[in-house]
């Protein structure tokens, strides 16, 4: 119990200290690099289609298996994934081209064969840190499974994104330097 205890109030701290930039949606991200970028390999995108939006669709809580065990609501705000050709992609509540506006920013790559996706989380106090999705691809569909904590839970958050539309190629101008 110490232990938890301890680790809690050293990733407090650590959670705390990290560098953040304003966007021009008022909106923070996080200005340190994403350590797994050199884990990126352009063969992502034989299942995933950079040149198109993934528009979320649905949200529910799943359990160790990935066996759906309860919705946890339909969202009204329309919620899209950008990606590009270097492996950096964007989390978008509206559409904007430019990522200095606005976006949560993160990564894709392989992690033993497997698809992680790492990018900020924000807890209830605002705090901002970086977390891992692990990405399962069917089809035009994908599932980002916020799975990736220290503590193995009982539940965990599906995030369900289906192929929507194609990307305007004025969008690929802007540099993604995170």
């Amino acid at each position: 119990m110490v232990r938890k205890i301890i680790l809690s109030i050293i990733l407090l701290l650590v959670y705390s200290c990290a560098n953040t930039q304003t966007l021009g949606d008022g909106s923070k991200t996080l200005t340190k690099k994403y350590k797994n970028r050199g884990k990126f390999n352009s063969k992502i995108f034989e299942l995933i289609d950079n040149n198109f939006f993934y528009k979320e669709i649905d949200s529910y809580l799943v359990d160790k298996d990935y066996v759906k065990t309860r919705q946890i609501g339909s969202s009204n705000i329309l919620n899209f994934l950008q990606f590009y050709d270097d492996g950096s992609i964007r989390f978008l509540l509206y559409k904007e081209p430019n990522p200095e506006i606005t976006g949560r920013r993160g990564i894709i790559y392989l992690k033993n064969n497997n698809l992680k996706i790492d990018t900020q989380f924000t807890n209830q106090g605002g705090a901002i840190s970086k977390g891992t999705y692990s990405v399962k691809v069917d089809g035009n569909k994908l599932y980002l499974f916020d799975d990736n904590s220290l503590v193995p839970r009982s539940e965990y958050i599906c995030l369900v994104f289906e192929k929507s539309e194609k990307i305007p190629e004025d969008w690929k101008k802007y540099k993604t330097d995170w």
